[in-house]
């Protein structure tokens, strides 16, 4: 876990937090669908996948660069020979978190004259922050339809214009890399994966496929933090404190009045639980999606049981049916509420029930009807039986039936978007 920099300039061969959050409807939970994964079998970090030969030619590869141009892009070149003929189509294929389902592709063009394919890749299709991971390789196909596969190579999608101010460690568990903090921040973000490393492992079956990258941006580093979300981080009297995507494998965060402690034992062991839920399913934000993953974070301690009797016993409309806000004035309910409903599912049916839940859901079972499912209760009685977990004996409010409203002839309703990475 040593502290340290590279040269990565001209390299050879080599959900959203937001201070207000969008709230779902409970019905969603209840029935509503999900992007289906099949339920994986999570295992340690993949390994670089070898040189792949289809066909009777012999192949040579001469040089084979990657050059990141942070935060505009990337190039990717190569110059490679089959003894069959002239080479007819070349394209680099890519991906930031090896396991998942997301893989980049361009197509790359000749110089005639050289011999040299060139891929470009640039933001407009699509940010992504600094310092992910880059897994390549290149696919070529020749003239009498031979195909190569060159061997994965990894490089990083480096920041190179403020290398001097950036800093990174990593382990097994992660690689961090961290920009106008101290190095406490790096250091704690690691120990802390390390600490939960066997609670998700068996949370989850395994480990993520990838070792996720942390990206920690101190405050007087606001400019190069918007840089990497690719928008302003803030507006609406609020700010964008974070972005997590299973896509490129991380999490961004902005170290908004966190001590190094809260940061790493609080904020990014929740993102981290983010990316394993997004290994089983991509279910809409909501307070079961929060609150799964504030169940992983160490920082809470103790305090959200006795916190949670006190909000079911303060007279707010409370419930599986209701919902629990995780927006506004009343956000903590979906985080901290929603957290106690998996610490008494792992405390009354054991832990492996967490993750036979999310097998579930990545089948496309509801959420409700997944937990059903693995406990054998009906929802209601699992939520009454949560309810007398934390010491509060009476029933949950049922949801007030809100009057259906005329239908307008001449008014469509405009639909609303979960805003990017939301």
């Amino acid at each position: 876990m040593e502290t340290g920099q590279r040269d990565y300039r001209g390299s050879s061969v080599a959900f959203t937090i937001v201070m207000t959050v969008l709230a779902l409807a409970a019905g969603l939970l209840a029935g509503g669908s999900v992007a289906a994964q099949g339920g994986p079998e999570l295992s340690e970090p993949q390994p670089l996948l070898p040189e792949v030969v289809e066909g009777t030619a012999t192949w040579t590869v001469k040089n084979m660069t990657y050059q990141g141009e942070f935060p505009e892009g990337m190039t990717f070149s190569i110059r490679a020979n089959s003894d069959a003929g002239a080479v007819t189509n070349a394209r680099v294929v890519w991906r930031h978190a090896p396991g998942n389902n997301t893989r980049r592709t361009q197509a790359a063009r000749l110089d005639e004259g050289t011999g040299l394919w060139t891929a470009q890749w640039n933001h407009i299709q699509g940010n992504v922050p600094p310092w992910v991971l880059v897994r390549y390789h290149w696919e070529l196909t020749d003239e009498k339809g031979n195909r190569y596969s060159t061997a994965e190579q990894d490089e990083v999608y480096a920041d190179a214009d403020n290398l001097s101010r950036w800093h990174s460690a990593e382990s097994e568990d992660a690689v961090v890399y961290w920009i106008d903090l101290s190095d406490d921040y790096g250091q704690q973000a690691l120990q802390a994966m390390a600490d939960q490393r066997e609670f998700y492992r068996r949370a989850w079956g395994g480990l993520l496929p990838y070792r996720p990258r942390i990206i920690l941006y101190g405050m007087s580093a606001m400019t190069e933090y918007e840089e990497a979300l690719g928008r302003q981080a803030q507006a609406g009297g609020g700010i964008t404190t974070g972005t997590t995507s299973d896509d490129w494998g991380g999490t961004i965060q902005l170290a908004y009045f966190d001590t190094p402690y809260d940061l790493a034992y609080g904020t990014t062991l929740h993102e981290i639980a983010h990316l394993y839920q997004g290994e089983f399913a991509h279910l809409p934000v909501s307070w079961f999606v929060e609150g799964n993953a504030e169940f992983f974070s160490i920082a809470r301690g103790d305090s959200y049981r006795s916190w949670a009797r006190q909000r079911l016993q303060s007279g707010d409309p409370l419930s599986f049916e209701v919902g629990f806000s995780i927006r506004g004035r009343t956000f903590r309910d979906g985080y901290q509420l929603g957290a106690t409903v998996f610490d008494y599912l792992a405390e009354a049916y054991g832990l492996e029930a967490h993750r036979q839940i999310w097998e579930q859901i990545g089948r496309n079972v509801p959420a409700f009807s997944a937990i059903e499912a693995v406990t054998g209760v009906s929802i209601q009685q699992f939520e009454q039986d949560w309810r007398h977990w934390l010491g509060v004996n009476a029933p949950p409010p049922t949801a007030v039936p809100l009057p259906t409203p005329r239908f307008d002839y001449f008014s469509m309703p405009t639909p609303t978007f979960m805003p990017p990475g939301g």
